[in-house]
């Protein structure tokens, strides 16, 4: 019988190969193997629905080029799939998705130069070896046995099988869509990209106008005031001097310590850039995630009479424009230097020519918002050579040459950060005015600390990769003006998380309007701890 004959068998062994390969290597790196079993079992039944189209309604060569595309395809993705649990012992996630939307050819780059290492290297071989090999062999069933890419004939006879077929593949479907679709790599995707594309498009129509109505009775104070908000990027508090770390990588802010309100126990509500400032530049929070349309903390400063600046060195453009870009658009002006070279990163210091010219501005009041580089992957593009302090063996549990060396980048990139914060700080300080600045990352890094592991992603979320600073300095004309500053110092330990940053930005910036929650505030005597919840729904301090 033809359906029991060596091809058929030989088929099914080498169509299945993508299904092997992803099986036999995600054993070794999966953290929890149920879920490495669901998606075994899904990849297994998606592949299978492949091959019974293909079967159902092809025959011929079109059959055998349909087999030859579609097996392409599983490779790939097996691929990718294999080596997120390589890198990440954990399956794909939409959050993966959107990281890579929003990332540009340099952070590619850069990737790449983190993460491939020897290990994924072999990954990479061992799959394109199989590919060649696999698609030789579809290439010789073909040659060899016509009758394969023919069979079932279309007759009475055939009726029960093509049935079968059909069952098979509507029975799969429906398991897929009712308990496997999210183990279904190009169900990840679609999800993935229409619920971005969705966002995407309500930041440009919502958040980009100057004036968000949905901010309502909004009042401040008339008097001259200068406030300046950084923005970092991939900095853990862990690894700072100024929050206890061995290694003085804070020997600038070290030196004004006296001056800071040093926040000693703020997280990101999320391990990656994209989530994490829609909540903090927004109305968006834990509790009410979908009212990120009604507000940004530059519409607010807007709509308080403040001239508004964005001074960026990140780049503007992805795959489309950022979501951040989206928000920085609603600003009187935008200053993007990673955008004015060719240069694969810009160094934060590009960023202190456009500071200085912004402060130098004849506005009454202005918030300027600076958004760094940061400490990003790859660590050791974020520094110049000069700051290239830290080359002895750094102290790890996890040592290895590979944790020395990404430690020892990671806190040189810290260091020159630390240059470049106290720099703007200095900038504004020279001005002698009522001013403020505030300075925290969009979320921390994993960096041989907690686990064997570099980066972030928030299937681990170690407390590294939500442990941020937030550091403030505040001039003499400040603290005079500001009621109950003396206050502040009693407020250094209290537990926050970031999604609150728009209610406390408006509480220290002394902006008033209907929506503004001063329990909310970290800077308010009326302040209420409220469970700091991440993922799907942990509590961070109970775990």
């Amino acid at each position: 019988m033809i359906l029991l004959n060596k091809s058929v068998i030989k088929f099914l062994i080498y169509a299945f190969t993508p299904v092997l390969l992803f099986s036999v290597v995600g054993v070794f790196y999966t953290s929890q193997l149920k879920y490495l079993i669901k998606e075994i079992v899904e990849f297994s039944l998606f592949s299978s629905i492949i091959y019974a189209l293909g079967f159902l309604i092809l025959r011929g060569k079109s059959r055998y080029i349909w087999f030859l595309i579609f097996l392409s395809i599983l490779f790939i993705i097996s691929y990718l799939k294999t080596s997120f649990y390589y890198q990440y012992q954990s399956k794909v996630t939409i959050s993966a998705f959107y990281v890579l939307f929003e990332t540009t050819g340099t952070e590619s780059a850069n990737y790449l130069s983190t993460y491939f290492d020897f290990g994924l290297i072999a990954i990479t071989f061992v799959f394109i070896a199989f590919l060649f090999i696999t698609l030789k062999q579809l290439y010789t069933i073909y040659k060899n046995n016509q009758s394969f890419f023919y069979f079932p004939e279309f007759s009475l006879k055939s009726i029960p099988l093509f049935l079968v077929l059909i069952l098979f593949i509507a029975s799969s479907i429906y398991l897929i869509n009712l308990k496997l679709k999210h183990n279904n790599f190009i169900y990840l995707a679609h999800d993935a990209y229409v619920s971005y594309s969705e966002a995407q498009q309500l930041f440009q129509t919502e958040l980009v106008k100057p004036i968000n109505n949905k901010l309502t009775n909004v009042s401040s104070t008339d008097n001259q005031q200068t406030y300046v908000v950084i923005i970092g990027e991939s900095t853990s508090a862990r690894n700072m001097g100024l929050y206890g770390y061995y290694r003085n990588t804070n020997p600038l802010l070290s030196e004004i310590k006296d001056e800071l309100l040093v926040f000693k126990d703020v997280i990101s509500p999320h391990t990656h850039t994209i989530p994490s400032l829609n909540k903090m530049l927004s109305l968006s929070n834990r509790e009410n995630p979908d009212v990120i349309h009604c507000g940004s903390v530059v519409q607010l400063a807007n709509a308080a009479g403040f001239s508004t600046y964005w001074v960026s060195n990140q780049q503007p453009i992805g795959i489309h424009e950022t979501l951040v870009t989206a928000v920085s658009k609603a600003t009187k002006e935008q200053f993007y230097t990673n955008a004015l070279t060719n240069r694969q990163v810009e160094y934060d210091e590009m960023l202190l020519p456009f500071v200085d010219e912004v402060l130098n501005k004849d506005d009454h009041k202005k918030i300027v918002f600076v958004h760094l580089y940061g400490t990003h992957i790859s660590y050791k593009f974020s520094y110049p050579p000069e700051f290239n302090k830290f080359t002895d063996q750094p102290e790890t549990k996890f040592p290895s040459a590979r944790s020395f060396e990404q430690i020892n980048h990671y806190d040189n990139a810290i260091l020159y950060n630390d240059f470049i914060v106290r720099s703007i700080i200095d900038k504004v300080k020279a001005k002698n005015e009522n001013a403020y600045v505030v300075y925290f990352s969009d979320h921390g890094d994993e960096v041989f600390q907690d686990m064997d592991f570099v980066g972030h992603n928030e299937y681990h979320a170690t407390n590294p990769m939500y442990e941020i600073p937030f550091i403030v300095w505040t001039s003499e004309k400040f603290k005079q003006n500001y009621p109950h500053y003396d206050t502040l110092e009693n407020y250094l330990d209290r537990k926050y998380m970031l999604d609150d940053f728009m209610h406390s930005f408006a509480d220290f910036s002394q902006i008033q309007f209907d929506q503004l929650q001063p329990e909310r505030s970290i800077f308010n005597k009326n302040f209420v701890y409220r469970n700091r919840m991440i993922r799907q729904a942990l509590n961070y301090d109970d775990r």
